[in-house]
């Protein structure tokens, strides 16, 4: 099947032609004037995208549309989610593509267009990575025709995940269950599931976090054991994002390290990972002293490098929810300011231990 998207900006359509992939499951995205908020709104809703992209300011051309009618792409996406949780059947994504400049000036997801879109996307980094992006933008067409094909059919819904029945217990506690059944359109349960679920560790794990797990500086050499394992996701968006079950990773480490990942130092985890799989895997180490006799937990939510307990302070995390694990930033990134850079906070139950660590000596250093 190929997808058809739509991408409206009133200067670049080079991203339509820069975003569009071939092949039997491509997408074809074709760039669409300018008009005016309704009638564009009426003209996409009716072509039935599989995709749509949107810039975010939608102003900037003064030959494109009378000034005094412009908007911008969250005033457009609002209009087009009223129309589809309408008629749910003809749900699409929508995702932002627009330029680093206009997203800091102008683009507060909390403030001016909350949740509107499953993806947003810098221009420069599009054109520098196209093949992921094209990827990602694939990955939520099929998305969101898995979730429409079983969108009347009541704890169906739950199925997009793959897992089996036995493990539906396991994963899907009461607030996300509530979140997907009572979702009044696929692209809310959609919302749910990328932000809640792709993109916050808890119930899967990046690669990142899959590594400070077992204690290792790259799961490349493990890619082959856990796949027969069956611990990579190959649920709804697993195209675009490559993620590993939580629950048969911990299940599966158990087996290996005969105790909990956590409870090991990075040294004895990846010692034991050697002798019992054959794997050439190095011991993670430590971003505040470079010892790899820490027992990482976690990683960390500014630089993604393996942190533990003892040298992190909480992120301010107000939206996490209760099947995700809370956001973790090391004393590495605090005292090098790497948090303020990417503006993630630290919560204020850690202000004063963060405090302390902007000035704190790294006498342990092992590499000193």
């Amino acid at each position: 099947m190929v997808f058809k998207g739509l991408f409206v900006d009133d200067l670049d359509d080079i991203y339509a032609t820069l975003l569009s992939s071939n092949g039997e499951e491509g997408l074809q995205i074709m760039h669409l004037k300018l008009d005016e908020a309704a009638t564009l709104a009426g003209q996409i809703f009716d072509s039935q995208p599989d995709l749509v992209a949107l810039d975010f300011r939608l102003d900037e051309n003064p030959e494109a549309i009378d000034p005094q009618k412009s908007y911008n792409g969250s005033g457009l996406a609002q209009l087009l989610r009223d129309k589809t949780s309408v008629s749910p059947e003809y749900d699409f994504p929508i995702v932002l593509i627009s330029g680093e400049d206009k997203l800091e000036r102008f683009y507060r997801p909390d403030g001016t267009a909350h949740d509107l879109f499953d993806r947003i996307y810098k221009k420069d980094e599009v054109a520098n990575t196209q093949d992921v992006a094209k990827a990602q933008l694939v990955s939520l067409c099929k998305g969101y025709v898995a979730l429409k094909a079983v969108w009347d059919r009541g704890d169906e819904r739950l199925s997009v995940l793959g897992l089996n029945a036995a493990e539906l217990p396991i994963v899907f506690n009461q607030e996300l269950r509530a979140a997907i059944l009572n979702a009044g359109a696929p692209h809310i349960a959609a919302r749910t599931l990328l932000k809640g679920v792709i993109d916050r560790p808890g119930i899967l794990l990046s690669d990142n976090e899959l590594a400070a797990r077992l204690g290792v500086t790259s799961i490349e050499p493990l890619i082959q054991k856990l796949g027969e394992q069956h611990i990579q996701y190959k649920g709804i968006f697993h195209e675009g994002w490559r993620r590993w079950w939580a629950h048969r990773l911990d299940e599966w480490a158990m087996g290996v390290l005969k105790a909990r990942p956590t409870t090991l130092t990075g040294t004895v985890r990846a010692q034991k990972l050697r002798d019992e799989l054959g794997v050439a895997v190095e011991p993670a180490y430590s971003t505040w002293n470079k010892s790899s006799d820490e027992r990482f937990a976690f990683s960390c939510c500014v630089c993604d490098r393996a942190g533990e307990i003892r040298h992190s302070v909480a992120a301010f995390d107000p939206q996490t929810p209760k099947y995700s694990i809370r956001k973790r930033i090391c004393w590495d990134c605090i005292q090098t300011g790497r948090n303020n850079d990417k503006k993630i906070e630290v919560d204020e139950v850690d202000a004063n231990l963060a405090a302390e660590v902007m000035d704190k000596p790294r006498e342990n250093d092992a590499s000193a």
